[in-house]
């Protein structure tokens, strides 16, 4: 069954009325009728199965006739903190973070991002997580968070048990992780833009207990580091078992 992502209270035994993207998603992209079945999520732990009652030209109405706890949600608790890169690389990197199970994304403005991307579409990024919750199964989007000057950044992470951060300077120290290391801890992950981190920068991550580790002898993009460290630890923290 197609799965939508809707705003609103959802309930068994209630009709729900659809517009806007998703009523044309399935009116008009999808081409589904009048007593086909599909899933409902709304940000919430729950699939809301429904069955489609009425489709008129600016809405679906559907009744909704089970719920079940969604059983594709991850269970870890992982944050990545993001410098602002370009728009079409931000939301590449929220699309594949909300697919890997992350549960908050901050982007953040450092020394080395460009003055035209000193700006955080929040509302348009937490949409790229709704939508992209739908070919995940997830049923609760990642939190995409406003735009954090770097200090405030810094006072964020000290809420986190683990913090990691990508870091290009980085010579020695290797991502070395385990899941009995991971287990129950919150994770912060700290990528920098295009251009990375000043030395004041990395300073003041390492002032704040971050692990600053090298990902290979290889530059990285920006967005090509965060999914790829991002993968190794929810693979690390077992997100990758069938369970």
């Amino acid at each position: 069954m197609k799965r939508f992502f809707v705003k609103g209270n959802l309930d068994v035994g209630v009709a729900f009325k659809i517009d806007g993207i998703e009523h044309n998603h399935i009116k008009n992209v999808m081409r589904l009728n009048i007593g086909d079945e599909i899933i409902l999520v709304n940000g919430d732990k729950y699939d809301y199965f429904a069955v489609i009652e009425n489709m008129s030209k600016g809405d679906t109405t559907v009744k909704i006739t089970e719920k079940q706890e969604n059983i594709y949600n991850a269970t870890s608790n992982v944050a990545v903190f993001q410098a602002l890169v370009k728009s079409d690389n931000m939301n590449l990197i929220i699309q594949k973070l909300t697919e890997l199970g992350v549960k908050d994304f901050y982007p953040f403005e450092s020394e080395f991002i460009t003055s035209k991307n000193k700006f955080g579409k929040t509302d348009k990024m937490q949409e790229v997580s709704n939508q992209s919750i739908k070919q995940c199964k997830r049923s609760i989007p990642m939190d995409v968070h406003s735009t954090l000057s770097f200090k405030e950044m810094l006072n964020k992470l000290t809420e986190y048990d683990i913090i990691i951060f990508a870091n290009e300077c980085e010579k020695k120290e290797r991502l070395e992780l385990s899941n009995s290391f991971l287990k129950d801890k919150k994770v912060a992950i700290v990528v920098g833009s295009e251009g990375g981190f000043s030395e004041s920068e990395i300073s003041s991550l390492k002032g704040i207990g971050a692990k600053s580790v090298t990902l290979g002898k290889r530059i990285l993009r920006a967005e090509t580091a965060t999914i790829a460290l991002t993968s190794v630890v929810m693979f690390t923290m077992g997100e990758w078992n069938y369970e």
